[in-house]
Protein backbone atom coordinates (compact mmCIF):
# COMPACT_ATOMS: atom_id res chain seq x y z
CA UNK A 1 0.00 0.00 0.00
CA UNK A 2 0.59 3.63 -0.75
CA UNK A 3 2.24 4.91 2.89
CA UNK A 4 -0.23 7.76 2.65
CA UNK A 5 -3.08 5.22 3.33
CA UNK A 6 -1.74 3.65 6.06
CA UNK A 7 -3.34 6.66 7.94
CA UNK A 8 -6.89 5.29 6.62
CA UNK A 9 -6.38 1.92 8.57
CA UNK A 10 -5.46 3.62 11.91
CA UNK A 11 -8.57 6.04 11.85
CA UNK A 12 -11.19 3.34 10.75
CA UNK A 13 -9.79 1.03 13.18
CA UNK A 14 -10.06 4.28 15.89
CA UNK A 15 -13.65 4.90 14.73
CA UNK A 16 -15.31 1.28 15.57
CA UNK A 17 -13.43 0.87 18.65
CA UNK A 18 -14.66 4.07 19.63
CA UNK A 19 -18.37 2.50 18.82
CA UNK A 20 -17.55 -0.84 20.39
CA UNK A 21 -16.27 0.41 23.46
CA UNK A 22 -19.03 2.22 24.09
CA UNK A 23 -21.43 -0.40 24.37
CA UNK A 24 -18.55 -2.88 25.80
CA UNK A 25 -19.60 -2.82 29.38
CA UNK A 26 -22.85 -4.59 28.65
CA UNK A 27 -20.80 -7.37 27.18
CA UNK A 28 -18.96 -7.70 30.16
CA UNK A 29 -21.61 -7.51 32.61
CA UNK A 30 -23.76 -10.31 30.47
CA UNK A 31 -20.25 -12.94 29.76
CA UNK A 32 -17.92 -11.81 32.72
CA UNK A 33 -15.01 -10.06 32.49
CA UNK A 34 -12.82 -13.08 32.32
CA UNK A 35 -15.03 -14.79 28.99
CA UNK A 36 -14.78 -11.82 27.64
CA UNK A 37 -10.96 -11.43 27.77
CA UNK A 38 -10.48 -15.16 27.20
CA UNK A 39 -12.49 -14.88 23.83
CA UNK A 40 -9.94 -11.77 22.75
CA UNK A 41 -7.59 -13.20 23.50
CA UNK A 42 -8.15 -15.90 20.73
CA UNK A 43 -9.38 -13.59 18.33
CA UNK A 44 -6.33 -11.75 18.41
CA UNK A 45 -3.72 -15.06 17.60
CA UNK A 46 -6.66 -15.58 14.61
CA UNK A 47 -5.94 -11.70 13.45
CA UNK A 48 -2.33 -11.94 14.21
CA UNK A 49 -1.52 -14.81 12.42
CA UNK A 50 -4.08 -14.11 9.71
CA UNK A 51 -1.86 -10.55 9.08
CA UNK A 52 1.39 -12.59 8.80
CA UNK A 53 0.44 -14.39 5.92
CA UNK A 54 -2.21 -12.58 3.57
CA UNK A 55 -1.04 -10.83 0.59
CA UNK A 56 -3.73 -8.52 0.01
CA UNK A 57 -4.95 -5.17 1.51
CA UNK A 58 -8.60 -5.14 1.66
CA UNK A 59 -8.06 -9.09 4.12
CA UNK A 60 -5.28 -6.99 5.67
CA UNK A 61 -7.38 -3.95 6.82
CA UNK A 62 -10.09 -6.39 8.51
CA UNK A 63 -7.54 -8.47 10.26
CA UNK A 64 -5.52 -5.33 11.46
CA UNK A 65 -8.89 -3.13 11.62
CA UNK A 66 -10.04 -6.48 14.34
CA UNK A 67 -6.90 -6.91 15.80
CA UNK A 68 -6.44 -3.16 16.37
CA UNK A 69 -10.05 -3.39 18.02
CA UNK A 70 -9.15 -6.52 20.56
CA UNK A 71 -6.15 -4.68 21.63
CA UNK A 72 -7.50 -1.73 23.02
CA UNK A 73 -10.53 -3.46 24.51
CA UNK A 74 -8.39 -6.27 26.07
CA UNK A 75 -6.71 -2.40 28.41
CA UNK A 76 -10.31 -2.38 29.16
CA UNK A 77 -10.43 -5.91 30.94
CA UNK A 78 -6.95 -5.75 32.73
CA UNK A 79 -8.52 -2.01 34.08
CA UNK A 80 -11.45 -4.38 35.58
CA UNK A 81 -9.45 -6.90 36.61
CA UNK A 82 -6.92 -4.38 38.13
CA UNK A 83 -10.16 -2.55 40.38
CA UNK A 84 -11.43 -6.29 41.52
CA UNK A 85 -7.81 -6.83 43.47
CA UNK A 86 -6.78 -3.07 44.65
CA UNK A 87 -8.14 -0.82 47.50
CA UNK A 88 -7.50 3.41 47.81
CA UNK A 89 -4.71 2.98 50.41
CA UNK A 90 -2.17 1.06 48.12
CA UNK A 91 -4.35 2.63 44.56
CA UNK A 92 -0.54 4.56 43.63
CA UNK A 93 1.91 1.92 43.95
CA UNK A 94 -0.78 -0.64 42.84
CA UNK A 95 -1.61 1.57 39.35
CA UNK A 96 1.84 2.73 38.89
CA UNK A 97 2.83 -0.96 39.40
CA UNK A 98 0.88 -1.93 36.69
CA UNK A 99 1.80 0.91 34.34
CA UNK A 100 6.03 0.42 34.91
CA UNK A 101 5.72 -3.40 34.01
CA UNK A 102 3.42 -2.16 30.87
CA UNK A 103 5.91 0.27 29.37
CA UNK A 104 8.74 -1.87 30.28
CA UNK A 105 7.03 -3.97 27.09
CA UNK A 106 7.12 -0.61 25.45
CA UNK A 107 10.55 0.10 25.71
CA UNK A 108 11.39 -3.69 24.89
CA UNK A 109 9.01 -4.34 21.89
CA UNK A 110 10.62 -1.77 19.68
CA UNK A 111 13.92 -3.27 19.98
CA UNK A 112 12.57 -6.84 19.59
CA UNK A 113 10.32 -5.51 16.22
CA UNK A 114 13.69 -3.87 14.74
CA UNK A 115 15.50 -7.63 15.39
CA UNK A 116 12.17 -9.79 13.47
CA UNK A 117 11.90 -6.89 10.80
CA UNK A 118 15.25 -7.44 9.37
CA UNK A 119 15.24 -7.94 5.61
CA UNK A 120 11.19 -6.28 5.69
CA UNK A 121 10.17 -9.48 6.73
CA UNK A 122 7.22 -8.02 8.76
CA UNK A 123 5.10 -11.50 9.12
CA UNK A 124 7.78 -12.23 11.81
CA UNK A 125 6.74 -9.45 13.72
CA UNK A 126 2.78 -10.53 13.92
CA UNK A 127 3.76 -14.07 14.43
CA UNK A 128 5.66 -13.26 17.34
CA UNK A 129 2.78 -11.06 18.48
CA UNK A 130 0.34 -13.96 18.16
CA UNK A 131 2.77 -16.87 20.33
CA UNK A 132 2.88 -14.09 23.11
CA UNK A 133 -0.84 -14.68 23.78
CA UNK A 134 -0.48 -17.86 24.59
CA UNK A 135 1.29 -17.48 28.13
CA UNK A 136 -1.16 -15.07 28.50
CA UNK A 137 -4.25 -17.10 28.18
CA UNK A 138 -2.18 -19.64 30.80
CA UNK A 139 -1.57 -16.70 33.01
CA UNK A 140 -5.32 -15.86 32.90
CA UNK A 141 -6.81 -19.27 33.16
CA UNK A 142 -4.26 -20.28 36.46
CA UNK A 143 -5.47 -16.94 37.82
CA UNK A 144 -9.08 -17.15 37.34
CA UNK A 145 -9.83 -17.93 40.86
CA UNK A 146 -7.83 -14.66 42.33
CA UNK A 147 -9.47 -11.66 39.86
CA UNK A 148 -12.51 -11.55 41.57
CA UNK A 149 -14.34 -11.29 38.74
CA UNK A 150 -17.48 -13.87 40.11
CA UNK A 151 -17.88 -11.87 42.93
CA UNK A 152 -18.67 -8.21 40.98
CA UNK A 153 -21.60 -6.91 40.39
CA UNK A 154 -20.68 -4.73 37.40
CA UNK A 155 -22.97 -1.51 36.30
CA UNK A 156 -24.16 -0.96 32.72
CA UNK A 157 -25.36 2.71 33.02
CA UNK A 158 -27.14 4.19 29.74
CA UNK A 159 -25.44 7.58 27.85
CA UNK A 160 -28.21 9.48 30.00
CA UNK A 161 -27.07 8.47 33.70
CA UNK A 162 -23.45 8.39 32.92
CA UNK A 163 -24.03 11.92 31.80
CA UNK A 164 -25.39 12.91 34.98
CA UNK A 165 -22.64 11.18 36.82
CA UNK A 166 -20.70 13.81 35.01
CA UNK A 167 -23.09 16.46 36.13
CA UNK A 168 -22.79 16.28 39.46
CA UNK A 169 -19.18 15.09 39.59
CA UNK A 170 -16.57 17.89 39.18
CA UNK A 171 -13.55 15.46 39.92
CA UNK A 172 -14.94 12.76 37.24
CA UNK A 173 -15.50 15.23 34.63
CA UNK A 174 -11.85 16.92 35.12
CA UNK A 175 -9.92 13.72 35.26
CA UNK A 176 -11.78 13.01 31.88
CA UNK A 177 -10.93 16.49 30.61
CA UNK A 178 -7.28 15.50 31.71
CA UNK A 179 -7.14 12.11 29.84
CA UNK A 180 -8.18 13.76 26.81
CA UNK A 181 -5.33 17.28 27.12
CA UNK A 182 -2.64 14.07 27.58
CA UNK A 183 -3.88 11.59 25.16
CA UNK A 184 -4.29 13.90 22.47
CA UNK A 185 -0.68 14.93 23.28
CA UNK A 186 0.36 11.62 22.12
CA UNK A 187 -1.28 11.55 19.03
CA UNK A 188 0.26 14.78 17.75
CA UNK A 189 3.95 13.65 19.04
CA UNK A 190 3.76 10.27 18.27
CA UNK A 191 2.67 11.06 14.63
CA UNK A 192 4.55 13.92 13.81
CA UNK A 193 7.57 14.47 16.31
CA UNK A 194 9.33 11.76 13.79
CA UNK A 195 8.48 13.58 10.75
CA UNK A 196 9.22 17.13 12.15
CA UNK A 197 12.90 15.46 13.24
CA UNK A 198 13.51 13.50 9.74
CA UNK A 199 12.53 15.95 7.34
CA UNK A 200 12.88 19.45 9.09
CA UNK A 201 15.74 19.18 11.96
CA UNK A 202 17.53 16.90 9.75
CA UNK A 203 18.22 13.68 12.10
CA UNK A 204 18.13 10.22 10.11
CA UNK A 205 15.75 7.17 11.39
CA UNK A 206 18.81 5.31 13.66
CA UNK A 207 19.29 8.81 15.60
CA UNK A 208 15.52 9.16 15.96
CA UNK A 209 15.19 5.20 17.21
CA UNK A 210 18.15 5.91 19.60
CA UNK A 211 16.50 9.37 20.88
CA UNK A 212 12.66 7.72 21.12
CA UNK A 213 14.30 4.56 23.10
CA UNK A 214 15.53 7.10 25.69
CA UNK A 215 12.50 9.52 25.24
CA UNK A 216 10.32 6.39 26.73
CA UNK A 217 12.53 5.58 29.92
CA UNK A 218 11.00 8.06 32.38
CA UNK A 219 7.48 5.67 31.95
CA UNK A 220 9.75 2.94 33.34
CA UNK A 221 12.11 5.05 35.90
CA UNK A 222 9.43 7.36 37.25
CA UNK A 223 5.97 6.15 37.54
CA UNK A 224 6.83 3.56 40.26
CA UNK A 225 8.29 6.05 42.79
CA UNK A 226 5.54 8.49 42.16
CA UNK A 227 3.01 6.23 43.17
CA UNK A 228 4.40 5.30 46.04
CA UNK A 229 4.60 9.50 46.76
CA UNK A 230 1.41 10.19 45.83
CA UNK A 231 0.48 7.14 48.22
CA UNK A 232 2.27 8.41 51.29
CA UNK A 233 3.12 12.27 50.93
CA UNK A 234 2.29 14.89 47.98
CA UNK A 235 -0.99 14.05 46.64
CA UNK A 236 -1.89 12.86 43.27
CA UNK A 237 -3.29 16.21 42.37
CA UNK A 238 0.04 18.02 42.89
CA UNK A 239 2.40 15.70 41.27
CA UNK A 240 -0.48 15.67 37.96
CA UNK A 241 -0.10 19.40 38.03
CA UNK A 242 4.04 19.06 38.27
CA UNK A 243 3.52 16.65 34.96
CA UNK A 244 1.39 19.32 33.28
CA UNK A 245 3.89 22.06 33.46
CA UNK A 246 6.77 19.47 32.57
CA UNK A 247 5.00 18.69 29.15
CA UNK A 248 3.77 22.58 28.91
CA UNK A 249 7.68 23.54 28.63
CA UNK A 250 9.28 21.09 26.88
CA UNK A 251 6.84 21.11 24.33
CA UNK A 252 6.70 24.21 24.06
CA UNK A 253 10.56 24.75 23.91
CA UNK A 254 10.18 22.76 20.71
CA UNK A 255 9.04 25.76 18.54
CA UNK A 256 11.78 27.49 19.62
CA UNK A 257 14.59 24.92 18.84
CA UNK A 258 16.41 24.70 15.36
CA UNK A 259 19.44 23.49 16.33
CA UNK A 260 20.62 19.82 15.16
CA UNK A 261 22.18 18.89 18.65
CA UNK A 262 21.20 15.11 19.30
CA UNK A 263 22.30 15.63 23.27
CA UNK A 264 19.38 18.57 23.37
CA UNK A 265 16.70 16.83 21.45
CA UNK A 266 17.06 13.92 23.47
CA UNK A 267 16.98 16.19 26.03
CA UNK A 268 13.84 17.75 25.17
CA UNK A 269 12.21 14.74 23.79
CA UNK A 270 12.94 12.88 27.38
CA UNK A 271 11.47 16.18 29.14
CA UNK A 272 8.02 15.78 27.54
CA UNK A 273 7.72 12.16 28.82
CA UNK A 274 8.85 12.91 32.27
CA UNK A 275 5.76 15.31 32.21
CA UNK A 276 3.79 12.63 30.29
CA UNK A 277 4.60 9.85 32.42
CA UNK A 278 3.50 11.59 35.79
CA UNK A 279 0.45 12.81 34.38
CA UNK A 280 -0.33 9.52 33.15
CA UNK A 281 0.29 7.74 36.50
CA UNK A 282 -1.43 10.10 38.69
CA UNK A 283 -4.49 10.73 36.16
CA UNK A 284 -5.09 6.67 36.82
CA UNK A 285 -4.31 6.76 40.13
CA UNK A 286 -7.05 10.04 40.62
CA UNK A 287 -9.52 7.82 38.85
CA UNK A 288 -9.12 5.01 39.94
CA UNK A 289 -9.87 6.47 43.60
CA UNK A 290 -12.81 7.84 42.62
CA UNK A 291 -14.56 4.79 41.23
CA UNK A 292 -14.91 1.44 42.63
CA UNK A 293 -14.94 -2.06 41.26
CA UNK A 294 -18.29 -2.06 39.79
CA UNK A 295 -18.00 1.26 37.44
CA UNK A 296 -17.24 -0.87 34.90
CA UNK A 297 -18.89 1.57 32.65
CA UNK A 298 -17.07 4.38 33.87
CA UNK A 299 -13.81 2.49 33.39
CA UNK A 300 -14.94 1.73 29.97
CA UNK A 301 -15.81 5.49 28.69
CA UNK A 302 -12.46 6.38 30.67
CA UNK A 303 -10.33 4.35 28.16
CA UNK A 304 -12.47 5.45 25.47
CA UNK A 305 -11.23 8.81 25.49
CA UNK A 306 -7.73 7.89 24.22
CA UNK A 307 -9.64 6.61 20.43
CA UNK A 308 -11.33 10.25 20.76
CA UNK A 309 -8.94 12.09 21.55
CA UNK A 310 -6.91 10.11 18.17
CA UNK A 311 -9.75 11.21 16.00
CA UNK A 312 -9.59 14.75 17.04
CA UNK A 313 -6.00 15.55 16.88
CA UNK A 314 -5.10 14.79 13.45
CA UNK A 315 -8.06 17.07 12.37
CA UNK A 316 -6.12 19.51 14.42
CA UNK A 317 -3.02 18.68 12.91
CA UNK A 318 -4.51 19.30 9.20
CA UNK A 319 -6.17 22.29 10.10
CA UNK A 320 -2.87 23.80 11.72
CA UNK A 321 -0.41 22.33 8.72
CA UNK A 322 -3.01 23.98 5.97
CA UNK A 323 -2.10 27.42 7.88
CA UNK A 324 1.20 27.24 9.29
CA UNK A 325 4.58 25.29 8.94
CA UNK A 326 4.69 22.05 11.12
CA UNK A 327 6.85 23.62 14.25
CA UNK A 328 3.66 25.52 15.00
CA UNK A 329 2.05 22.68 15.33
CA UNK A 330 3.90 21.88 19.09
CA UNK A 331 3.42 25.37 19.87
CA UNK A 332 -0.22 25.40 19.66
CA UNK A 333 -0.30 21.93 21.44
CA UNK A 334 1.91 23.67 24.47
CA UNK A 335 -1.76 26.07 24.16
CA UNK A 336 -3.71 22.92 24.61
CA UNK A 337 -1.65 21.14 27.54
CA UNK A 338 -2.13 24.86 29.31
CA UNK A 339 -5.22 24.50 28.61
CA UNK A 340 -5.60 21.17 30.31
CA UNK A 341 -4.22 22.79 33.59
CA UNK A 342 -7.35 24.54 34.38
CA UNK A 343 -9.09 20.89 35.12
CA UNK A 344 -6.29 19.74 37.03
CA UNK A 345 -5.98 22.62 39.33
CA UNK A 346 -9.92 22.20 40.11
CA UNK A 347 -9.64 18.87 40.87
CA UNK A 348 -9.91 18.25 44.79
CA UNK A 349 -7.53 16.06 46.71
CA UNK A 350 -8.30 12.63 47.27
CA UNK A 351 -8.32 10.70 51.03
Amino acid sequence: MDIRFVGLFVTLAMAITLIVQFFYPLFIKKFTNYRISLGLMLIYIVCAFSLAFLGNWYSALFFFTVYFVCGNLFSVNLDVFLENISDNRHAGQIRTAFLTVMNCAWVLAPVIMGILAEGNNYGKIFIVAALVVIPMILILVLSRRNMGDKLAKYKSRNFKQLLAIFERDKDIREIFQVNFILQFFYCIMVLYAPIYLHEHIGFNWSEIGVMFTIMLLPFVIFQLPAGKIADKYLGEKEMLIAGMLIMLAATGSIFFISSRSFLLWTAVLFLTRVGAALVEAMQDVYFFKQIDRHDMDLIDLFRNVRPFAWLVAPLFAIIVLELLPIKFLFLFLAVVILIGLKPALSLEDTK
